[in-house]
């Protein structure tokens, strides 16, 4: 076994999880206790690194959205064309069998993320997740709380996808994008589409969630988003529900969801993991918002800041029952 040294300026977002990923495929993958990863049963002899199952009750089910947001020109991409942005619905499936584990990434974007990164491993070696594509929506008697995530700077919407499918496994819906231009991502149509010297900003980031907010309306009301009109899993058209929107997002997909929380009422709650605020944000947030970072926590509601990790309203948010992610959005979950 080799020992390759690290320094600390080579640890870049994408740099750190391509090394994760090629110290999970790169060797033999440990199978340890449930919950945390494991290997997938693949062809003899071989092992394929499987994220760690989700602890709530619901099978998990994802499908891909190509999206489309005719509102803003993209001038990169030349005259004539919009935005165009890569999407994902995770969400409690009523059934799983038989139905294929979805890719943590397709197998353009990790490669491209993978040469960019210096590690030229194969990606069909890369990890699976717990959820299964296109299987059908659990339906409980109501609809299902929505929460939408944005991803860090040059990186991509498979960041959190432990967080995001434990959320889905405990009856939420959630709703990620890759932020164009900024991230590593692969169109329906092949292209491969990877981070550009274009400056994107969090305000950029923000418009790419409040039109991810326009789409969850759509499918709220039965009208399917996908620019392709790819056939969507039974029962997701009207399960989900737009008066219960929360979000969160790391780094600069953190300020990005400060700013979508600033700009749009229809997210009641917020949580945001290591962004910087930068520029500035001077301006009062009248709904509970979570900061996470290296210093703790802190709760913004009404403009003010306390020293503890809280939902609002004299609540702190504690580690009970199950899913300690799932309570981090008590304003939006079915009373």
């Amino acid at each position: 076994m080799s020992i390759t040294s690290v320094t600390k300026t080579d640890l870049t977002h994408c740099r750190m999880f391509a090394a994760a990923l090629a110290a999970g495929v790169g060797a033999a993958v440990p199978i340890s206790a449930a919950r945390q990863a494991w290997a997938a049963p693949t062809a003899p002899g071989s092992s394929r690194l499987t994220l760690p199952r989700p602890t709530g009750p619901h099978p998990v089910g994802t499908v891909p959205l190509h999206l489309v947001d005719t509102s803003r020109p993209d001038p990169v991409a030349g005259p004539g064309h919009h935005r165009e942005l890569m999407a994902g619905v995770w969400y409690p499936a009523r059934r799983a069998e038989g139905l294929p584990r979805a890719p943590w990434m397709t197998e353009g974007a990790l490669r491209a993320l993978l040469t960019d990164a210096g590690f030229p491993l194969d990606p069909a070696l890369g990890p699976l997740t717990a959820a299964h594509v296109g299987a059908p929506v659990h339906h409980a008697g109501h609809r299902l709380p929505v929460i939408v995530y944005s991803h860090g700077s040059g990186s991509h919407r498979g960041d959190h996808t432990i967080m995001v499918q434990e959320l889905a496994s405990h009856g939420y819906a959630v709703v990620t994008v890759d932020h164009t231009h900024d991230t590593f991502t692969e169109l329906p149509d092949g292209r491969m589409l990877t981070p550009d010297d274009v400056p994107m900003y969090p305000r950029d980031f923000a418009a790419d969630l409040r039109f991810l907010l326009d789409c969850v309306e759509g499918l709220a009301a039965g009208r399917n988003p996908d620019a392709d009109g790819k056939p969507l899993p039974q029962g997701l058209l009207g399960a989900l529900d737009p008066k219960h929107i929360g979000a969160f997002g790391w780094s600069k997909g953190g300020t990005a969801t400060a700013l979508t929380m600033l700009a749009d009422q229809r997210v009641r709650a917020g949580l945001s993991l290591d962004g910087p605020m930068q520029p500035t944000i001077t301006a009062d947030l009248d709904r509970p918002f979570i900061i996470c970072s290296l210093r703790g926590y802190s709760v913004l509601q009404g403009g003010e800041e306390t020293d503890s990790c809280g939902a609002g309203q004299g609540k702190t948010i504690r580690r009970r029952g199950g899913s300690p992610f799932a309570a981090n959005y008590p304003q939006i979950a079915i009373s």
